[in-house]
């Protein structure tokens, strides 16, 4: 008789406090939840898009309000302004945004590289010959103070490509290397 009711014993053991405690949810996912239910299909494949914010300016941002308010997009991806000013769009924008936007930039090598007035880092690069991957570890953290001081949620860094071609316009300066495993340790230093 216990080999007949011991599979049914073991299952109630095993998985039945895992569906219990499957039952639990926390309140950010909760309002998540509520959040995606409440958008229309359109409006949940428009989450999915950033759009590139890059020439500061009325005509060109007026653009960039219409996508907001019209189309309910996921985020913006700023690639040239000054640091306030893009704080103070940022601030507008999300006023505007029925679902909190989603703040990118792609600065590699700090703001310095998309956002005047800002701190510059050196280039990929220069930071593949640097021995020791806790100066990377640093700069990251710096970047990401900066990024958060100015609104930013998310970097577009660093681009992990490992140089195979030294003459490569686009990779260039931009890869820690052509070692793949030294390229892999600062990229993780990195973020």
């Amino acid at each position: 008789m216990i080999r007949r009711y011991f599979p049914v014993f073991l299952f109630m053991i095993l998985i039945i406090p895992t569906l219990c405690i499957g039952q639990e949810r926390n309140p950010e996912q909760a309002w998540v939840d509520s959040v995606f239910n409440s958008l229309s299909v359109d409006e949940r494949i428009a989450q999915l898009m950033i759009v590139r914010a890059n020439e500061p300016g009325k005509d060109y941002y007026s653009y960039v309000d219409k996508y907001i308010r019209d189309y309910n997009i996921g985020g913006v991806c700023f690639f040239r302004n000054h640091p306030h000013h893009q704080a103070a769009t940022t601030n507008d924008w999300q006023s505007q945004a029925k679902t909190p936007l989603l703040i990118s930039i792609d600065a590699e090598w700090g703001l310095g590289m998309r956002l005047d007035s800002t701190t510059v880092f050196p280039f990929q690069m220069t930071l593949g010959a640097i021995r020791d991957n806790g100066l990377i570890y640093q700069m990251g953290a710096v970047i990401a103070e900066e990024c958060k001081r100015i609104g930013v949620q998310m970097n577009f860094a660093p681009v992990i490509d490992i140089t195979s071609n030294p003459g490569n316009p686009v990779i260039g300066m931009r890869s820690f290397g052509q070692d793949r495993e030294k390229v892999m340790l600062k990229g993780m230093a990195y973020m």
